[in-house]
């Protein structure tokens, strides 16, 4: 109990100690919770309902880590920045980081404007975080910072085409490989490969046919993203070559599918002597992630044993010097001669930074509600499907009117097969039949799923899907294109059509919403995907059918009535593409023009130096210029033992220190902070 209490009143100790910096972190959070909490609560329901996104659940600890190794640098930069002059240099890093943040947002809002706005509003948060970090800090916290933040980028999910792509390319490889080593081994096993997913056909011990479908989750292209992220990772922890880092990360590829291949042998293998079932429902479950668990030991062992790299390096104490003590005693940041991170100390935050933390929220907030910018529409009440999915005919209207022709709801379908094998609540189609028998019957398709990953597009299912298993695609796109269907709702339709082998050509609208569902036992909210088609025998005459399906699409998406956005500010696309053009520009000529303004004062105060400056100065210029030949940062010590190799002895430390002062006046040379074995250290280094 004792041990208890003295651990609890630590920790209370602790919390006392840093609770500004844990208020200033939770305040930062909010921030970007505001902006970004809708898109990220999309995304973790993604990780926790498919396999593709399961390794976001990693990003949260791999990318808080990252930034918990930066905290000392940070902290001596923000120490080394205390210590120095106000200069203008703070307000311009200010207004680019404004810049960045409305960049960010003008992202985000552009990618709401087309089909993929969850891939837009996620590529965004880094920009956004990149810019919030310069408001609050200075461009040298942001370059200590700029990988961990870079590594959210890992967030965005992978474009469906690429997965398909690439999964396809490995499932056929790995499919043929697996079946070499089934065959080696004498196993009876055919491989199959002439249309769709490569499939191993087995006859097990008992006689019995078993079929294994290579499909995009047996591919590896899972694991490979996550080892992706997991290599990223390494490389920003290790402290070694570029050249190692690089073999790291290819090695780390092979030996992932060199693993997938035997994964998929042993199941097989496994069905062989015990069945199928027993493969399928214990081993191939529990092999996925294995696979991922062994890939990352393996490849850590390999990088330790051959490769010789330290994956974590430990913290080593710094050297100290004979004047360390003093500049402890006297409460300095940094001992001058060493350059050693001294400060113990817990400054407390300005009030000009807690200004900033509180208006970051507020302005976010107004932002947000100005722009209104959802991830998916969403309907307005709960959808009563009480009875059941083979009941649910007031999904649609059972009457509709477009362009002054009345159309009736008839046919209705649930393909409860397509559900189980797409991993969906409920495949529904409706057919409308005109009363004008000229007219053309429109079919509209209904699939609900708890993930969007599971309502996968019509171009995925259609010509992805085939060419990644080197099939020819099905179809024959014609057009596609993006086209909003409803104003001030957050609801772009694709507008597909594409000839069909069957000699009949297909104009389909489709779209995503989220909606709730009442289904009498549980109330859940669940995406869907409506598609609105019309099928015709002649390709040539398709435009005709675009404005009525359009003008459909429109009643159907009122009848769902979605929440309406009443945004403050209304910008249309090419207004949000020039401003956005102009922001970019603002940040790049801002920068160039702060560099060629302190180029041009280093200029003219080299002109006065060389006529006005003393034997002394000039001599402690040229000693730096020629140690920056060989090492583009140094110490005090290593300025003044260079000095003693050229004059026999040592600059008194005092006059040296005002030279190097004198010198930093004069934007010759600069303090600056640097990464030394995971201690930041202050050293000078040549201004460019």
């Amino acid at each position: 109990m004792e041990k208890i209490r003295s651990e609890l009143s630590k920790a209370v100790m602790n919390m006392k100690t840093y609770y500004q910096h844990i208020l200033a972190a939770v305040l930062v959070i909010a921030a970007v919770l505001i902006v970004y909490g809708r898109d990220l609560e999309i995304l973790m329901n993604e990780a926790l309902q498919s396999e593709a996104f399961s390794h976001i659940l990693l990003i949260p600890f791999f990318a808080g880590y990252l930034f918990y190794l930066k905290k000392d640098m940070v902290k001596a930069s923000l120490a080394l920045k205390r210590n120095q002059k106000k200069t203008k240099a703070q307000h311009v890093d200010a207004v680019i980081g404004i810049a960045l943040c409305l960049i960010a947002f003008l992202v985000y809002w552009y990618g709401s404007y087309t089909f993929y706005p969850l891939e837009y509003h996620l590529i965004s948060l880094p920009i956004f975080v990149l810019g919030i970090t310069l408001i609050l800090f200075n461009l040298k916290v942001l370059t200590i910072l700029i990988f961990p933040i870079l590594f959210l980028l890992f967030l965005t999910p992978p474009p469906t085409e690429f997965m398909y792509s690439i999964g396809g390319f490995l499932a056929n490889f790995n499919t043929q490989a697996s079946y070499t080593l089934l065959k080696t081994a004498g196993l009876p096993v055919e491989l199959i490969s002439t249309y769709g997913s490569p499939t191993l056909i087995l006859t097990t011990s008992a006689g019995e046919p078993a079929r294994f479908a290579i499909d995009l989750a047996c591919s590896g292209i899972y694991s490979m993203i996550a080892f992706a992220m997991f290599a990223a990772f390494l490389a920003l922890i290790t402290s070694t070559s570029i050249l190692k880092k690089i073999g790291l990360f290819a090695l780390g590829f092979l030996l992932l599918q060199i693993l997938n291949i035997f994964r998929i042998t042993i199941i097989i293998s496994i069905a062989y002597w015990f069945g199928e079932q027993i493969a399928m429902l214990i081993f191939h479950s529990i092999t996925g992630l294995l696979l991922i668990f062994f890939g990352m030991l393996l490849t850590l062992f390999v990088a330790e044993k051959f490769l010789k790299i330290q994956i974590l390096p430990g913290r080593q104490a710094q050297t100290t010097c004979s004047k360390c003590k003093g500049k402890l005693q006297n409460l300095q940041d940094f001992c001058t001669n060493c350059g050693r991170f001294l400060s113990n100390r817990h400054p407390k935050i300005s009030q000009k930074f807690w200004i900033k933390l509180v208006l970051l929220p507020l302005c976010c907030s107004l932002v947000v509600l100005s722009i209104q910018a959802p991830t998916f529409a969403i309907a307005k009440g709960p959808i009563e499907v009480t009875s059941g999915w083979e009941s649910a005919t007031e999904i649609f209207p059972s009457k509709l009117e477009c362009q002054d022709i009345n159309y009736t709801l008839i046919g209705f379908t649930r393909y409860a097969d397509f559900e189980n094998i797409a991993n969906q609540d409920a495949a529904l189609a409706y057919t409308y039949f005109p009363d004008n028998r000229s007219k053309a019957v429109v079919y509209a398709l209904v699939n609900v799923a708890s993930s969007i990953s599971n309502l996968h597009s019509w171009e995925v299912c259609l010509i992805t899907w085939q060419t990644s298993h080197g099939q020819f695609p099905v179809v024959t796109t014609i057009d596609s294109r993006d086209v909003q269907l409803l104003p001030d709702v957050s609801i772009i339709a694709r507008y597909l059509v594409f000839d069909s082998p069957q000699n009949y050509t297909q104009v389909t609208l489709y779209w995503y919403e989220k909606a709730t569902f009442n289904t009498g036992i549980t109330v859940e909210q669940k995406y869907v995907r409506i598609s609105l088609i019309i099928l015709r025998q002649n390709s040539t005459d398709y435009q005709l059918y675009e404005e009525q399906l359009l003008n459909f699409g429109q009643t159907i998406a009122s009848y769902w009535e979605p929440l309406k956005m009443q945004s403050l500010i209304s910008l249309g696309i090419p207004a949000q593409q020039l401003l956005l053009t102009f922001s970019i520009a603002f940040v790049a000529l801002t920068k160039t023009a702060q560099y060629s303004n302190e180029w041009r004062k280093k200029s003219n105060n080299l002109k006065i130096f060389d006529k006005f400056a003393s034997a002394d100065e000039k001599f402690v210029l040229q000693t730096i210029l020629d140690l920056t030949k060989e090492n583009k940062a140094m110490e005090t010590k290593d300025i003044n033992f260079a000095i003693k190799r050229k004059k026999g002895k040592y600059m008194k430390f005092d006059r040296l220190l005002t030279i190097l002062s004198q010198l930093e006046e004069h934007r010759f040379i600069k303090r600056d902070v640097a990464s030394i074995r995971n201690k930041p250290k202050l050293i000078w280094k040549t201004s460019h």
